[in-house]
């Protein structure tokens, strides 16, 4: 049997003009936007997923970190990390600590961690991981690095000094209206999907259960809504991009009972208990 598991890892805060950016402008003209907003939303969760497979236990993202309180640790160079986003995580409430509630040991017992993208709020939990597999999409890794990823919201200064993830392709097979794939497991029930436009590289996580499909979207949607209304959000650099995305997860829930679960929406886990498809 297949099981998804959602795990709250903190809290966000982010601008209204981050969540939904505004139809006609471009990836520059949205972060201006942002700037520019006065208007935050209410915190949304931080989450991560478990994935109870036959194989293994695999975990999709690893959320934030506690230690974005200590003063430092964003670097004040850029204002969207200072200004622009509040994250707020107790040192109970890292990936770490939530899987040895559920009786875990988040180093030994899960089989791979697996990353939608590096931004800070899915890699914050890494250290937690110094002796899995870990894996992610060559693209998002190469373009998070550096200073060109310090802009782009990662911050591969803080990563673990011995993080040398698994750097995969889509080069499996197309499913859907998805161009490629690559597998996670042998029997190929979880693979990844590439869906960009919030990040370069951008990937999602499909776990084909026996009853229902879960699609776990990362940032590639922040919302139920804004998949639906097909509302890309103020990150990214594409919207034409993030759009086509959005239309593909759309075209892939009608193809099959799917429930799609993004890293930061506060309905996800009730639509996850009920098994509700998109």
């Amino acid at each position: 049997m297949i099981t998804v598991t959602a795990i709250e890892t903190g809290k966000a805060r982010m601008k209204t003009a981050q969540r939904t950016g505004r139809d006609g402008r471009g990836g520059i003209g949205r972060k201006i936007d942002i700037f520019r907003d006065p208007d935050w939303v209410d915190p949304l969760p931080i989450f991560c997923f478990l994935i109870d497979h036959p194989e293994g236990r695999f975990l999709v993202d690893t959320g934030d970190t506690w230690r974005n309180s200590v003063p430092g640790y964003l670097p004040r160079w850029n204002p969207f990390f200072t200004k622009e986003v509040v994250i707020k995580v107790a040192p109970g409430e890292e990936i770490g600590p939530r899987l040895q509630a559920l009786g875990l040991d988040p180093a030994r017992d899960i089989a791979a961690v697996i990353l939608t993208h590096f931004h800070h709020d899915h890699t914050g939990g890494l250290d937690h991981f110094p002796h899995n597999r870990i894996v992610a999409s060559r693209e998002s890794y190469d373009a998070s690095r550096g200073f060109k990823g310090s802009l782009a919201g990662c911050l591969p200064q803080r990563w673990p000094i011995w993080l040398k993830p698994e750097l995969v392709e889509m080069d499996g097979p197309a499913v859907g209206p998805f161009p490629g794939s690559h597998p996670i497991t042998r029997d190929g029930r979880i693979f990844m999907v590439p869906t960009p436009g919030h990040a370069n590289g951008h990937v999602s996580v499909v776990v084909r259960a026996e009853d229902v499909t879960y699609f776990l979207a990362g940032d590639a949607t922040y919302d139920d809504a804004n998949l639906r209304a097909e509302k890309a959000d103020g990150v990214t650099f594409d919207p034409a991009l993030s759009v086509r995305t959005l239309r593909a997860i759309k075209a892939f829930a009608a193809g099959e009972p799917t429930v799609v679960l993004p890293a930061h929406d506060p309905d996800g886990p009730r639509r996850l208990a009920s098994k509700e498809a998109f």
